[in-house]
């Protein structure tokens, strides 16, 4: 086993709780009928979690490189991702929610990826919350 393999050996527990995290968005837009459900939310958060450690890994491993490179590509593809769920349908637009949610759970896989634990849970924890309470609140001011 080469110093490379050694090194994503860490990212084992690293997915595991990118597909916590993941699940856990997902399951909150699954539940409501949206497009991005349990598979998106988790194929997202690994993929940017296994692409941020990556970039630290080659990083150690080429002195003078620079991970957050890598990091930056991962948002432009995450944007271009988001942009291709939102669409307009006569005069209004759909799926300005579920590009933002890829674009916030990429950025949780990022944090992980980055070795953060508490902070991405909290995140995940905390936008589902706001999720339910912005719903109800929306659902108040188009009754009014």
């Amino acid at each position: 086993m080469n110093s490379i393999d050694l090194e994503l050996l860490h990212l084992l527990p690293k997915i595991g709780l990118a597909i916590l995290c993941g699940f856990i968005v997902g399951y909150d837009r699954e539940i409501k009928h949206k497009v991005a459900g349990i598979r998106t939310n988790i194929l997202i958060c690994v993929g940017c979690t296994i692409l941020t450690t990556a970039s630290f890994v080659i990083s150690d491993q080429y002195p003078g490189s620079d991970p957050s490179r890598m990091i930056s590509q991962i948002i432009t593809g995450i944007g271009f991702l988001g942009a291709g769920v939102i669409f307009k349908n006569a005069d209004k637009v759909m799926g300005v929610t579920t590009a933002s949610f890829i674009w916030l759970i990429s950025s949780i896989g990022i944090l992980i990826g980055c070795g953060a634990v508490f902070v991405p849970v909290g995140i995940t924890i905390a936008l589902v919350i706001a999720s339910h309470l912005f719903e109800s609140v929306e659902l108040l001011v188009k009754k009014k």
